[in-house]
């Protein structure tokens, strides 16, 4: 089974863009912490090691359009999805390896009055520690 579940701020804005038929492709990372104790977190800062992984993702059709609305960099989303790897020729010639995330469904974990005002309001999750608005392929929009 090919299952992927993250939790995690975006780097930045959704990059959104339409193929030939006109379907949304929409392209976005995510920053996951790793799960380290406080020292071992300190000791990778004070070492200048990663803390956190950068997870490249790719959403479709109007999910990719609902994200790209609604989320901005530094949000809090949960994506649900698959790891996809592949390979091109780079202008170099050399072969590049690329793994990815397809996103088959997110949840908004930041609303973005909360992350407007600094999220200094408590965030309006259940005992999971996830909001209550899910999209995905299967459901209506819930906008």
């Amino acid at each position: 089974m090919n299952n992927v579940l993250l939790l995690g701020r975006l780097t930045k804005d959704v990059e959104l863009r339409y193929n030939n038929s006109q379907m949304a492709i929409g392209r976005f990372t995510v920053a996951v912490n790793r799960r380290l104790t406080k020292e071992k977190r300190q000791e990778a800062k004070a070492n200048n090691q990663p803390t956190a992984d950068f997870i490249s993702c790719v959403i479709f059709g109007k999910q990719a359009e609902v994200l790209a609305q609604y989320v901005s960099k530094g949000m809090r989303v949960l994506v649900n999805g698959r790891i996809q790897t592949g390979s091109y020729d780079n202008k170099e010639g050399q072969k590049v390896y690329t793994t990815e995330v397809i996103v088959e469904q997110f949840e908004f974990i930041d609303s973005n009055n909360q992350h407007n005002e600094g999220n200094k309001q408590q965030n309006n999750v259940d005992d999971f520690g996830m909001g209550n608005a899910v999209v995905n392929n299967d459901s209506e929009m819930p906008f």
